[in-house]
């Protein structure tokens, strides 16, 4: 399978170790444009690793509020393994057509047994998990609408301030859990106050801090 050599489990691998474990993967899973892959009360006990697509997740809060989206080479579902869980935190949906490569929690220990390295790669992605989760959390429970903006457009920004983590603004929008009124005031504000700039789609973080 195209592009599965660079998937996180494999970082530092000899070439004939990941072969061996990409030999022992089974065939990804077809899914229709709109096909929920996980839901709260429905998912399979796997990571899943996307092949072919791409995937989104919203929060099952109610809010639906976009979290993420996975496109081809990106993993999820970590969620799903090593804790016995009932409930999944999220419903993922494809949106497009998509191809979903599946590593089962039983799986996955007996590839951490034979290849310790492996176990580390999975810590490290874990621990990414964490830190993007936090960010999200630090973002939502901002108490204004431009706060939250703000917060979050601070902590995607590159090392020069450019925010390029998102495709548009309704997707911003999504991903904030705004209306896009609310987001475009939001913006005008911040760009007001001299803490962002704007040109059309992009925007480039130029203070880190703002001041009320």
């Amino acid at each position: 399978m195209k592009g599965l050599e660079n998937i996180f489990l494999l970082k530092g691998l000899e070439q004939n170790e990941k072969q061996e474990i990409i030999k022992s993967f089974k065939d990804p899973v077809s899914y229709k444009k709109g096909d929920v892959i996980y839901s709260a009360v429905r998912f399979p006990n796997a990571v899943g690793y996307v092949v072919k697509g791409e995937t989104a997740a919203v929060t099952n809060n109610g809010n639906n509020i976009h979290m993420r989206s996975f496109i081809e080479g990106c993993c999820f579902g970590v969620a799903a393994i090593f804790g016995g869980n009932d409930r999944y935190v999220s419903t993922v949906t494809a949106k497009t057509d998509s191809q979903i490569l599946f590593i089962t929690e039983d799986e996955l220990k007996a590839i951490f047994l034979k290849y310790p390295k492996t176990a580390v790669n999975y810590i490290e992605f874990l621990s990414d998990k964490i830190r993007f989760l936090n960010t999200k959390l630090n973002v939502i429970s901002c108490g204004s609408a431009e706060d939250t903006v703000f917060k979050y457009l601070t902590a995607v920004a590159d090392s020069e301030g450019n925010v390029n983590s998102f495709k548009s603004m309704t997707l911003l929008a999504k991903t904030l859990g705004l209306g896009r009124a609310t987001l475009y005031r939001s913006l005008e504000g911040l760009e007001k106050d001299g803490v962002i700039l704007r040109e059309n789609n992009n925007i480039k973080v130029i203070k880190n801090e703002k001041t009320d």
